[in-house]
């Protein structure tokens, strides 16, 4: 039975020390990984001497190292020496003791088992070992009360596997005739198994960390995006308002600035908003279409044909100002060049478990579109700053949101092949 139990331990720290490799490998920075791997590397082969053919009087040589190595993971895992210059003073002097002693205690030891039969190297071989353990004792009590006045989740996993390995030491001490080894064994488990847990929370911290970190800066960048187009659109607005006043158009300029001041109030009331709902990038387009109207003495027609249920449409989010930029571009680039009738139409359909959204024009097209998949990007003169800023959002807002939502962009041509207009689809995935 206590041959099963020591194996299943073995077994357990055997794992655990090629995990903690592994991890080290992949996170060298994070310098807690190896002093845990090492320190349970010296446990076994203290336990286990046969390994290394390791004779009892030189067990010394992996069991001491381990107790350094004790020390310096929770320094390390913990950061006793940032939060305590007391403690960071004491592990800056116990490796060169530990290694001390380890370097004594080999020379007395080898004189003693095979240089030559000296008695005061006997006595003192036994001295040094019994003392460094007197020495262990107020240092890993002095580790305890720095890990406790932390008083941080991780510290209190780390006490807990404390408290259970010195119960396991204490027990074996003092009724070892009745029970052996078994108490260490169970009390080293049990640290095992909430050392690695606080490792694994410590883990989960960090990503965390990182993903904080991560969306705080895709978020700064979707702000950036959007405050960019925001002066770009109110200049525009102002300057046809402007051009109306001194043509004396008073009523149209009057009407402009009316529907102008209703855009903008759409656009404040969700200007900190990384992102709202579709029906309100709806409202916002019809609003903008009107006073594009105005400004080009209603040149051109529009059509919104949405094959959506209301909810749907106030529960799918996208980035704002998401459409603007491309309806703007359809007017300015498309629509205003050609002859004849212009239509623009807007159209949201369902299909599955994701909406799509077509913008499309019967305008002068855009030759020397370059296709790409969902990121196709202009290769032609008349690139739009408009364009690349929605593709960017897009990517921005996809990996922030962890959403789905795609740009196509298709250039249109007639049965003789010329341009014959502009269509772009978004598709949003909600489901």
């Amino acid at each position: 039975m206590l041959e099963n139990i020591r194996y299943a331990f073995f077994g357990a720290l055997i794992f655990q020390v090629a995990f903690m490799f592994i991890l080290y490998l992949q996170h060298q920075r994070k310098h807690y990984y190896i002093f845990y791997a090492l320190y349970m590397l010296g446990i076994l082969l203290a336990m286990e001497p046969r390994i290394l053919q390791l004779r009892h009087e030189f067990v010394f040589l992996v069991e001491w190292p381990a107790v350094l190595m004790y020390f310096l993971f929770l320094d390390a895992f913990l950061g006793l020496s940032g939060a305590s210059p007391h403690f960071k003073r004491f592990i800056q002097h116990l490796m060169p003791v530990v290694l001390g002693f380890i370097l004594i205690q080999f020379v007395l030891t080898v004189a003693k088992e095979f240089l030559w039969d000296i008695a005061w190297a006997d006595q003192w071989a036994d001295w040094l070992g019994e003392f460094f353990y007197y020495l262990a004792f107020p240092a890993g009590v002095y580790s305890i009360y720095e890990t406790y006045r932390l008083k941080g989740t991780l510290s209190k996993y780390i006490l807990a596997g404390i408290f259970f390995l010195l119960v396991g030491v204490f027990l074996n001490k003092m009724f070892y005739e009745a029970v052996g080894v078994v108490p260490v064994i169970i009390g080293a488990f049990l640290e095992l198994l909430l050392f690695s847990a606080a490792i694994g929370y410590k883990a989960n911290l960090v990503e965390s960390e990182k993903r904080k970190t991560q969306e705080q800066f895709m978020q700064v960048s979707l702000m950036a995006l959007r405050d960019q187009m925001r002066p770009h659109f109110v200049a525009n607005c102002l300057n046809s308002i402007k051009l109306l006043i001194q043509q004396q158009k008073e009523k149209e300029a009057i009407d402009y600035l009316t529907e102008f001041s209703k855009l903008h109030r759409l656009i404040v009331e969700h200007f900190q908003d990384l992102k709202i709902s579709l029906k309100k990038e709806l409202d916002i387009c019809r609003s903008y279409l009107e006073m594009e109207k105005l400004r080009f003495k209603q040149s051109f027609n529009y059509e919104f044909d949405i094959a959506a249920d209301d909810n749907l449409l106030s529960f799918v989010e996208i980035p704002p100002l998401l459409f603007q930029p491309i309806i703007e571009n359809a007017i300015w680039h498309g629509l205003i060049k050609k002859e004849g009738e212009k239509n623009l139409g807007i159209r949201i359909r369902t299909q599955d478990s994701c909406l799509r959204c077509i913008i499309e024009d019967n305008g002068v097209g855009r030759p020397g579109l370059t296709q790409n998949g969902a990121l196709a990007v202009r290769n032609n003169p008349r690139k739009s700053t408009g364009l690349s800023n929605t593709l960017e959002k897009i990517k921005i807002f996809n990996a922030l949101y962890h959403t789905r939502l795609e740009m196509e962009l298709i250039d249109k041509h007639d049965e003789e092949g010329r341009p014959d207009g502009f269509k772009v689809v978004f598709t949003i995935f909600y489901d």
